[in-house]
């Protein structure tokens, strides 16, 4: 999650707090103006965890995004190490999913929602409907789908367990 790599094609190592009015210039695109992106968060539920059905509202990628405010590269161009930008994060309370996180988390905002969403039930079905695909069927039987999401979830996300059930099933 705090990959620069992910935080550079995301664009969210320039995303901050909406009211923040600060310019980053990029060399690429110009100068672009910082604020709330939503990239990160959409692709963090969408594409890795929750998927598309998984229950979220275009309200929560908002949310998600305001927990992930701040969170940057520090000298993108030579070193590229994460770094935690805290003027740039929104401290305000946020609620994601029906779950309040408390105000002023900072970082760890970030870090619960990435825990919150790991352990969300959509999660264990879209994680294992996507490793049944690869290694079953392109469309995959939905009874395996079924033990592999419950494994996730007794496993908290064991990808070799899952795999066992995988490979240990008659399909």
């Amino acid at each position: 999650a705090r990959h620069p790599a992910m935080l550079v094609y995301l664009d969210n190592w320039l995303s901050s707090r909406p009211d923040m009015a600060a310019t980053e210039s990029m060399a690429e695109d110009g100068r672009r103006r910082r604020g709330l992106n939503e990239n990160y968060a959409r692709e963090l539920m969408e594409l890795h965890t929750l998927g598309v059905d998984g229950g979220y509202t275009q309200n929560d990628v908002r949310e998600v995004a305001r927990a992930f405010t701040g969170w940057s590269i520090d000298r993108p161009a030579s070193e590229g190490r994460f770094l935690f930008r805290r003027g740039a994060h929104d401290p305000g309370e946020k609620t994601i999913l029906g779950h309040k996180l408390d105000p002023a988390g900072y970082q760890l905002d970030g870090d619960r929602v990435i825990d919150g969403v790991v352990k969300h039930p959509s999660t264990a079905r879209f994680v294992a409907q996507k490793l049944v695909r690869r290694f079953v069927a392109d469309d995959p039987p939905g009874a395996l789908v079924e033990r592999v999401a419950n494994t996730y979830r007794k496993t908290e996300g064991d990808i070799r367990q899952m795999l066992r059930t995988i490979l240990g099933s008659p399909e």
